[in-house]
């Protein structure tokens, strides 16, 4: 056992299939795959009360909860086998795939914290740095998933993963996690909601955009795009949530729509354009970012619904784009920045309905092009439902993607209190955070 920043290493282990549960497979990436090959990891934690402070102490945990976790993950690993697999370039094609053969397995840690829990579940502001020992690495470059599990005596548990992005979307890594808690709740494999599809059959790509994505993403060098996106390190980020409730999103709703001035005609303002838009809003206003330049906002979309013919959605892998919105700063500054904002973001996911992959080819240039503008990105969605991952402990208290460390992303996910809510999971500097809390509060109370 070791020690490292208020963290005791209990066990290193590896978790596979069962033996012989799973034949040896290649699995082909596909074009919404490659193009995250060279992006940052998804780091997610789950973290878990226990009301009675004898199922948390380290005897049980190391001798009940963790084997249960162990053996339900193993499970589940047999339908979601290729997170076990390893990156590797196809001898037949030459481009990458993913290649699991029998045996091969995850990293799974178990550490004990010595961490205020209830400090880490709270939303207000904190350092990141507190959550960064709750999740774990990739062990190397062509491993897809490694989880960690923290036990907090006396309080709760925390689920930490690290995902490779090539592997899998948000939709596909919310329905592993949900399958592994299910079978850890019930014991029971049949009760999981769909068994994964791994058909890569069903992406078509007649016009060869898996080639010409791993070409752009050399000559545009994504990653470092995405590195430029990231909180500035000059000044020490702090990371909090904040939390719009059913009734704040219908006012926001109604508010959006009442611009009487709009050259256009009104969209219906969707639950996540009023939402989104509220928070890019707070956001531009807390960064200053308030002259005529242009300011952009980009969220994923899931494509499987919006392809012909559609894809199913237990369909396993990357199956998203990303739906850009623009404006000036001056205007989302201005008293319509609402409308202003939730209509520029409507109207970008509207635009999808004319094809999903239309100009697919220029996605990537395009994102080069602003990567260095006054960007909002977004990751996750509401729709996740994230708080009903349910190992047998209840609902999470506290759900957090670390990630968004590393690239200045905004966490949207659905409320841990109420149906209907959203909560926002921001990592800004010091200077920024006080403004945009302001801000944010300020606007719910006077109707904004």
């Amino acid at each position: 056992m070791g020690e490292t920043n208020m963290v005791k290493v209990l066990e290193l282990s590896k978790v596979s299939p069962p033996p012989g549960s799973v034949a040896e497979t290649y699995l082909p990436l596909t074009f919404f795959d490659v193009s995250w090959l060279q992006l940052p990891s998804v780091q997610r934690i789950f973290l878990y009360e226990f009301s009675d402070p004898n199922t948390t102490t380290t005897s049980h945990f190391l001798h009940s909860l963790l084997p249960n976790l162990k053996h339900s993950l193993s499970l589940a690993l047999q339908l979601f086998y290729p997170l076990c697999g390893n990156l590797t370039l196809s001898p037949q094609t030459g481009f990458p795939d993913i290649h699991y053969i029998d045996g091969d397995s995850v990293s799974f840690s178990a550490v004990e914290s010595a961490a205020d829990f209830h400090h880490l579940v709270s939303n207000y502001p904190k350092d990141p740095a507190e959550f960064h020992t709750l999740v774990p690495s990739l062990p190397n470059s062509t491993a897809l998933l490694s989880l960690q599990v923290t036990l907090f005596p006396n309080s709760g548990i925390c689920i930490g993963f690290c995902l490779h992005h090539a592997a899998a979307d948000g939709r596909s890594v919310n329905h592993f996690m949900k399958s592994w808690s299910t079978i850890n709740r019930t014991g029971d494999m049949s009760l999981i909601a769909a068994v994964p599809i791994y058909d890569r059959d069903l992406v078509k790509d007649p016009n060869g955009l898996k080639r010409l994505f791993m070409d752009q993403m050399e000559e545009y060098m994504l990653w470092k795009n995405v590195e430029q996106m990231a909180v500035p390190k000059v000044e020490k980020p702090l990371r909090a949530t904040f939390v719009l409730t059913r009734s704040d999103i219908e006012r926001l709703k109604q508010r959006a729509m009442a611009r009487p001035d709009s050259a256009e005609k009104p969209l219906r303002c969707s639950t996540f354009a009023a939402a989104c838009g509220y928070v890019w809003v707070c956001l531009i206003k807390a960064r200053g970012y308030v002259e005529d330049k242009t300011v952009y906002f980009t969220a994923p979309v899931d494509c499987r619904t919006r392809l012909y013919p559609p894809i199913p959605n237990a369909y396993f892998g990357n199956c998203i784009t990303g739906a850009t919105a623009k404006a000036p700063g001056r205007d989302l500054a201005g008293k319509d920045g609402l409308a202003t904002a939730s209509e520029a973001i409507g109207r970008a996911v509207e635009g999808l309905r004319e094809g999903v992959l239309k100009g697919a080819e220029n996605w990537i240039p395009y994102f080069a092009s602003i990567a260095n503008e006054h960007i909002v990105s977004v990751a996750g969605s509401p729709r996740f439902r994230v708080y009903d991952t349910d190992f047998g402990w209840g609902r999470p208290r506290k759900t957090e993607v670390v990630s968004i460390d590393g690239t200045g992303a905004v966490y949207i996910g659905d409320s841990r209190d109420e149906e209907g809510g959203i909560e926002f999971g921001l990592l800004l500097p010091t200077s920024e955070i006080g403004a945009f809390s302001s801000l944010f509060e300020e606007g719910l109370k006077s109707g904004y």
